[in-house]
């Protein structure tokens, strides 16, 4: 059977598409913040599937199940949250700008699957970022989440990903456990004290703009690998 060719990072993988389809489960219910929270979850088991596949053996199988998880968790599962919230008042708009989001994403992966990974940076907006930085940007305070905003972020992070620019690889230990705190925060708050959701996330969000302008920046290697 092919589950006894699974590996441990393979199963984390599982996991991360998992917590899409979970996320795309409760947009479709009306929990649209706990969408944003199942994609959080999923960038987090992203980077932990990496994180263990280079400690641990892998299976032949790891780095396709890896693509197909971060298509579902990174690519349907924000597209279609956005569609669920904003496609009974802008149908035409928001399922063009979700079905483009979705192509460029996969797109992504797929070049990303035909470079060595042995690169120092990644060409061209991961498209976990991209993810994570709309789920931020929806968990933000309501006076500061509009349509039109949402169709710009979209459109943006859609060029990123198809583009040619470089952003660093956070593989450095302190990077990891700095980038751990950014999504435990505002997920704990989700759980624990709702009313601060929004601050957190709104940092969160501001420390990806940062992130998104590194090609500009050129921030060097030291700060995100050791």
């Amino acid at each position: 059977m092919m589950f006894k060719a699974l590996r441990v990072p393979d199963l984390v993988t599982l996991g991360n598409a998992l917590f899409g389809m979970m996320a795309i489960f409760s947009a479709c219910s009306g929990y649209a913040d706990l969408a944003f929270i199942f994609i959080f979850f999923a960038a987090i088991a992203d980077g932990m599937d990496g994180f263990l596949a280079r400690r641990m053996p892998n299976s032949a199988i790891g780095e396709y199940l890896d693509s197909l998880a971060d298509a579902i968790s990174f690519g349907v599962a924000p597209a279609a949250a956005l569609y669920f919230i904003y496609g009974y008042s802008h149908p035409y708009i928001m399922a063009i700008g979700a079905c483009f989001y979705l192509f460029c994403g996969i797109i992504r992966l797929a070049r990303f699957n035909t470079k060595q990974k042995s690169i120092p940076d990644f060409e061209g907006l991961p498209i976990t970022a991209s993810a994570v930085v709309i789920a931020s940007y929806m968990l933000m305070a309501d006076r500061y989440v509009q349509f039109y905003g949402v169709i710009a972020i979209v459109l943006l992070l859609s060029f990123l990903m198809v583009s040619e620019y470089p952003y660093p690889k956070l593989r450095g230990a302190k990077a990891m456990a700095f980038v751990a705190i950014v999504f435990i925060l505002p997920i704990a708050s989700y759980i624990v004290l709702p009313a601060y959701l929004s601050i957190f996330s709104t940092a969160m969000f501001l420390l990806l703009l940062l992130y998104l302008e590194s090609p500009i920046m050129r921030i060097p290697r030291k700060y995100y690998e050791d």
